[in-house]
């Protein structure tokens, strides 16, 4: 018995749920009723994840031109010291 009504008490939130945000507010804001059946929504959702992956692929860019510059910078000012050449031995240049 218990069980019932537990489930009834789900079923009415559901209902109470799908009612307010598929009716009332799509009145309220003066949009299209029913907006989980429209396409539109989930094609914004994808620009959403296609603007982000963009923005996400410039930051990595950045970071790795970045790294780059500092790499080659670490390698300006830490110049190999040339080994001093004893008698017999060549240099190789």
């Amino acid at each position: 018995m218990i069980l019932v009504a537990l489930m009834e008490l789900v079923v009415a939130a559901a209902l109470f749920y799908l009612g307010v945000t598929q009716v009332v507010l799509p009145l309220w804001r003066g949009t299209p009723l029913f907006p989980m059946f429209r396409r539109e929504g989930h094609l914004q959702h994808e620009l959403t994840e296609a603007t982000e992956n963009v923005v996400e692929a410039q930051l990595e860019r950045k970071i790795a031109e970045t790294a780059q510059k500092a790499e080659t910078v670490r390698r300006t000012v830490r110049r190999p010291a040339r080994p001093a050449s004893g008698p017999g031995e060549t240099v190789n240049r």
